[in-house]
């Protein structure tokens, strides 16, 4: 039911066609897509994002732009999408689409299914083979910079923070200071104007004649 609403979206727009509608993979594998446009649209931003409903998917990548999991590849009448280091929570409806200015954005979609790969690797284990080795290393060296990048945001936060604190402690010991200062110089003042009254109460003595 669900693949035929899908269906029934994308009828009235053949801008941009995935090559497959539903594609499996495996965890830690790589999986890749390609959606087919016309050369019209060469020019134009193209994306791919993640979402059931095409008006509400969360855009993941644009052209030219890529990131540490996500590539984009124009080539002028397609757009070839790779994402990396695939888990089961990446299991779900994707979409490329055509950015448009003045009209609804051309898209296309299909439906990624992760698996666990043991099988595989028992497989590849008995024959000899490695070919999970390099993909859990390069996997794991990504998430180990993605993790440290994380550790730099947080000791700029720590030390701003630690900045700001110490800016204000210096201000407030400045404001107690000065106004310990003006009470020192309240109470001399008082004292000054109590002695003064004492001294002119005191009454003058008499003079004989």
């Amino acid at each position: 039911m669900g693949l035929f609403i899908l269906l029934s979206l994308t009828v009235v727009s053949d801008a941009m066609v995935m090559d497959e509608k539903v594609k499996e993979s495996f965890v830690l594998d790589t999986a890749s897509a390609i959606c087919h446009y016309d050369a019209h649209y060469k020019d134009h931003r193209k994306y791919w994002c993640r979402g059931y409903f095409r008006d509400y998917c969360n855009i993941l990548a644009f052209t030219p732009n890529s990131t540490d999991r996500v590539v984009l590849q124009d080539t002028g009448n397609q757009l070839i999408i790779t994402v990396s280091c695939l888990t089961k929570e990446d299991t779900g409806w994707y979409w490329c689409g055509i950015q448009r200015d003045f009209a609804r954005d051309d898209m296309d979609f299909t439906e990624l299914v992760v698996t666990d790969n043991r099988r595989a690797l028992a497989k590849n284990f008995w024959s000899g083979k490695d070919l999970s080795g390099s993909k859990n290393r390069s996997c794991r060296a990504s998430k180990v910079v993605h993790k440290a990048d994380h550790s730099r945001t947080s000791i700029l936060i720590v030390c701003i923070l630690i900045t700001g604190l110490g800016i204000i402690s210096i201000i407030s010991h400045l404001f107690n200071r000065r106004r310990s200062q003006r009470n020192r110089r309240g109470k001399g003042l008082a004292r000054s104007q109590k002695s003064n009254q004492a001294s002119s109460a005191v009454p003058t003595p008499l003079t004989t004649l």
